[in-house]
């Protein structure tokens, strides 16, 4: 489930797929990153985290396979 705009100054969306367990994360850069493997408990606390940056480099970063997704256009379709 995606959640808009998380107030954060370099993310600007969240999703998390809690049968997968992939955490989604676009940036206001355009570039998306995608972490396999991610426990509910974790997404939970990344979305309540002051902030959302450094929750994701403290503690997912390193831990969970990540792919990036390169920068898209405005009005691109995925």
């Amino acid at each position: 489930m995606a959640q808009p705009s998380t107030g954060s100054t370099g993310i600007t969306s969240l999703g998390y797929d809690p049968t997968t367990k992939a955490l989604l994360v676009i940036c206001r850069s355009g570039d998306a990153y995608r972490y396999a493997g991610v426990p509910k408990e974790v997404y939970d606390s990344l979305f309540t985290a002051g902030s959302k940056e450094q929750f994701i480099r403290e503690s997912i970063e390193g831990r969970y396979p990540r792919e990036k997704y390169p920068c898209m256009a405005v009005g691109e379709t995925v």
